[in-house]
């Protein structure tokens, strides 16, 4: 090729040959590329910056996900975990006044129960086939006043009598410490 000549392009650059080499593990699954301005292996798992291995390594700085967890084994972020938060207590909280409520109702119902079966009661009261009240200490009450009581098997009658004839025929009275039945009508 006469009449042409031919000029060396000038290139930049470092060459590959010029790069500090670290020292290589004994690892299968290296791969060669140049990180941090060195030439050297790494294994698969680190060719991107900041690779994190799954066990064994160590973060420093921030770790951010900004996705949902789809999976029991995702990564889930603050707010996915204050939102989760909020709804378990709006949901407890919901639960618990619902609990309140049911246990108001309860109270009520059984407070109606006993004033309506005390009211069935007092209304039975004295009447004929009715109901006969026992006082504190077991006796028989009618009319308010204790009638009849049990001593050691022993049926007692409890009544104050009169100590003046009722004049009531039948009536029985005290007559100075004797029973009297009184015999006519006065």
């Amino acid at each position: 090729m006469s009449g042409s000549s031919t000029t060396a392009a000038t290139l930049s650059g470092t060459p590959l040959s010029a790069l500090p080499v670290q020292a290589q593990p004994a690892a299968t699954d290296l791969v060669f590329g140049i990180f941090n301005g060195q030439g050297q292996f790494v294994p698969q798992g680190k060719i991107w910056s900041g690779a994190v291995d799954k066990t064994g390594d160590t973060l420093s700085g921030l770790l951010a996900c900004p996705l949902i967890p789809s999976a029991p084994a995702h990564l889930a972020n603050k707010a996915y975990v204050d939102a989760m938060s909020g709804q378990v207590q709006g949901a407890v909280s919901t639960l618990v006044t619902q609990a309140q409520d049911a246990a108001t109702q309860a109270g009520q119902a059984a407070s109606g129960a006993a004033g309506a079966a005390a009211t069935i009661v007092d209304a039975q009261k004295g009447t004929p086939n009715g109901l006969a009240a026992l006082s504190a200490s077991g006796n028989l009450l009618l009319g308010g006043l204790e009638c009849l009581g049990v001593r050691n098997g022993h049926v007692l009658m409890t009544l104050e009598l009169p100590t003046t004839d009722p004049g009531v025929a039948g009536a029985w009275w005290n007559n100075g410490g004797y029973i009297c039945i009184s015999q006519e009508n006065t």
